[in-house]
């Protein structure tokens, strides 16, 4: 039979390192389900931010190094070319730091859920699925009409 250091057999070896890779897996993936987080009712007014002629915006703020950027900047085109009514906007972090200092902006990407006038209502944060990014444009409308 085959030994490695110590005298430690194979199998047992293979056994401890297979272990180890799922129980890393399973960590990861509950670490990333919890750093993605959908906010409603933030407030704010940035009306300026709002794209003309749409009910509602989506504001990510973004940086340079961000791989799950990539990954919102995504779902945000795919949803707005599938509704007219909503507009995607990106914004570098790094060069207007004045509104991720604005909204505690601490990690990348965040997304602003903008109505028409510019209210926040809702911080998508970290790459959401679809599913939760459609129901945040939904609650934003709703809010919308509420409110007007």
């Amino acid at each position: 039979m085959f030994r490695i250091f110590l005298g430690m057999d194979v199998l047992p070896a293979l056994i401890v390192i297979v272990a180890l890779v799922a129980l890393a897996t399973v960590l990861g993936f509950t670490l990333r389900a919890r750093n993605t987080r959908v906010a409603s009712g933030c407030g704010g007014d940035e009306h300026h931010l709002t794209v003309a002629g749409a009910e509602v915006t989506l504001v990510q703020l973004s940086s340079p190094v961000c791989s799950a950027c990539v990954a919102m900047r995504r779902v945000a085109t795919e949803l707005v070319a599938s509704d007219s009514t909503v507009a995607h906007r990106e914004i570098d972090v790094v060069d207007e730091p004045d509104v991720a200092r604005r909204h505690s902006v601490y990690s990348t990407p965040t997304t602003l859920v903008l109505d028409r006038e510019g209210h926040v209502r809702s911080r998508l944060i970290g790459a959401v699925k679809p599913a939760d990014v459609r129901a945040a444009v939904d609650a934003a409308r709703t809010l919308a009409v509420v409110t007007a």
